[in-house]
């Protein structure tokens, strides 16, 4: 797909992942609808895509809880008003939960559902519709490694992405033929404000390591637009679970386990706000 002129949304746009997409789609020319729940730090990062890329069209900025379906039916209406159409959707934003399972509340998992799960279904069943008629579209769904078989403490958000990875493959067989493509995205532990800003609620503590910049992998997305992906994985360990669990899963189980032992701990829950990275 060449980008240059063509219409995008980005959800969970106002940092992290989201943000440093948004930037790196405006770099090839895409005229953007920018979406999270913060107007002012949207507006932020539409000045600096505009300073950046002054021959760029001004970014859109559509306040948005993607959990709320009229949100989300005036986020796809007020982007469409504005350009036209929409050529692709990128399902970015996102809740995370950090912790042992049993601290983990049904709250926490109806939160990270509504969200991670819901929501990106809510934007597709909203931009579909164009995309068909058109017979011609892209829809992005950021996932995670932890779609891929379940890592320890990371239960409620490895579901709720899990549940967006089926969903995206059944779509992805339904859609064959249209003109509108899925392309799922399994990034890693990746920089951004997720650290800050996540609900933890004890017993383990979160893996040392380098982790990715939000920069490098919009980047990986943004090629894996271009080039017509499928299925972009962002880190070695992400391809190597992709294909140890079918051939070798005892494996995989076995790593599980050792990482559940190494990450233990008896800290107490820290509560935090809506995550804006993806783990």
């Amino acid at each position: 797909m060449r980008i240059d002129g063509k219409r995008a949304i980005v959800t969970g746009a106002s940092s992290g992942i989201g943000r440093a997409i948004a930037i790196s789609l405006a770099s090839r020319g895409a005229a953007l609808t920018l979406a999270a729940r913060r107007r002012d730090r949207l507006e932020t990062v539409a000045r600096e895509i505009a300073e950046r890329f002054p021959s760029a069209q001004v970014p859109a900025v559509a306040p948005c809880d993607v959990s709320d379906p009229a949100q989300v039916s005036a986020l796809i209406g007020g982007a469409i008003e504005r350009f036209g159409d929409v050529d692709v959707l990128v399902n970015n934003a996102g809740r995370s939960v950090f912790g042992e399972e049993k601290r983990t509340s049904l709250d926490d998992y109806r939160a990270l559902m509504a969200v991670n799960f819901y929501g990106a279904l809510f934007c597709m069943r909203e931009v579909l519709p164009f995309m068909l008629r058109r017979e011609s579209g892209l829809i992005v769904n950021v996932a995670t490694t932890a779609a891929l078989y379940g890592v320890p403490y990371l239960a409620a958000y490895g579901a709720s992405k899990a549940a967006l990875v089926a969903l995206s493959q059944s779509l992805r067989a339904e859609l064959d033929g249209t003109g509108v493509r899925v392309m799922l995205v399994y990034p890693g532990y990746t920089d951004t404000e997720i650290f800050e800003v996540e609900k933890r609620v004890g017993g383990a503590r979160r893996p040392p390591g380098t982790y990715a910049s939000a920069e490098s992998v919009a980047n990986a997305v943004v090629r894996g637009i271009e080039s017509g992906g499928r299925d972009v994985f962002l880190t070695a360990r992400g391809k190597a679970l992709n294909a140890l669990r079918g051939l070798a899963p005892f494996v995989v189980d076995h790593a599980m386990r050792r990482i559940a032992r190494e990450l233990k701990d008896g800290s107490e829950p820290r509560e935090a706000a809506r995550t804006r990275g993806t783990p």
